[in-house]
């Protein structure tokens, strides 16, 4: 009886020093980084943007907004706050980034890039390395990092599409907003993308509506580009919506119960709780980045 006890012991102090080890050498999750873009202005991306990541926010995840649209404040403007820095102090040694990362609504928190985002061409390896070290702080705080990229197909805005994990493409049923966005895709293809791809419907008035013009784009990319992409749902056309906007108050905090504010919450719960993505987080996002620039 005593042998069999003393092998008990020993099994439970191994176990137990298996499950430390485990513990320790345990990886730090990285942060989803999303892309959010158009290929054309005006489908409401950016309220789009800003939204969903309350509506995550929501969800329990942890969640950043950076954006990337250059030289347009549109992100403070829809939130309702402004910062106090942006990217470019940081490149200019001005601050630090958690002094450039603003708290935003719901706790989310958001970076403005603003003139910054042209100087990351200009960085030299040293300093890169010196914001990537900084930002592995957010790598380790954030689920999910959302990047507003500007509208179009020229190469500032597809450096920040094809250096996500995923992407969200935003259109409307409006035919050039349509044809816009099967040139992204096309453009997309050129250059090799091969994050998770995934379209949201934006202003749209009856339910067969949305499911159309979904299901067009959808065929027509994989048949003649090979490109795979995902529904996530529609957005209805909603007053709402637009007087939120005007209010500088997100319609999710708003008027949570309106349809915009619903559509919005169920396609944020299709993209967190949908097929799970290899995520290489903010820091990988970055170098991708740089490695398009040079």
């Amino acid at each position: 009886m005593r042998d069999q006890a003393e092998k008990l012991r020993e099994i439970a102090r191994s176990a137990k020093v298996t499950l430390k080890s485990a513990i320790i050498k345990k990886p730090v999750a990285k942060a989803r980084v999303i892309a959010v873009t158009s290929g054309k202005g005006g489908v409401g991306k950016t309220n789009f943007t800003v939204n969903l990541a309350l509506a995550l926010s929501q969800l329990g995840q942890k969640v950043m907004v950076i954006d990337a649209d250059l030289g347009l404040a549109n992100i403070e403007y829809i939130l309702g706050c402004t910062p106090k820095y942006t990217l470019y102090d940081l490149l200019n040694r001005k601050c630090p980034l958690t002094q450039v990362v603003t708290d935003g609504p719901n706790g989310i928190k958001f970076l403005s890039g603003g003139s910054g985002i042209y100087q990351l061409a200009e960085l030299s390896p040293e300093k890169l390395d010196e914001i990537i070290v900084q930002t592995i702080q957010y790598d380790e705080w954030a689920d999910i990092i959302l990047v507003d990229t500007g509208a179009g197909i020229h190469r500032n805005v597809m450096n920040f599409v094809v250096a996500a994990d995923e992407v969200v493409v935003i259109t409307t049923p409006e035919p050039t907003a349509i044809a816009d966005a099967y040139a992204l895709m096309k453009v997309y293809k050129v250059y090799d993308g091969n994050a998770s791809l995934n379209l949201v419907i934006n202003r749209v008035n009856e339910f067969y509506e949305g499911e159309m013009v979904a299901d067009k784009l959808i065929k027509v990319a994989q048949q003649f580009l090979g490109v795979t992409i995902g529904n996530l749902g529609f957005v209805y056309e909603d007053k709402n919506l637009v007087k939120a906007v005007k209010n500088q108050i997100p319609v999710i905090l708003a008027q949570p119960d309106t349809i915009s504010a619903r559509c919005i919450q169920y396609i944020a719960e299709r993209l967190l709780y949908g097929k799970p993505v290899k995520t290489s987080g903010i820091s990988g996002f970055i170098k991708r980045f740089m490695h398009r620039l040079s």
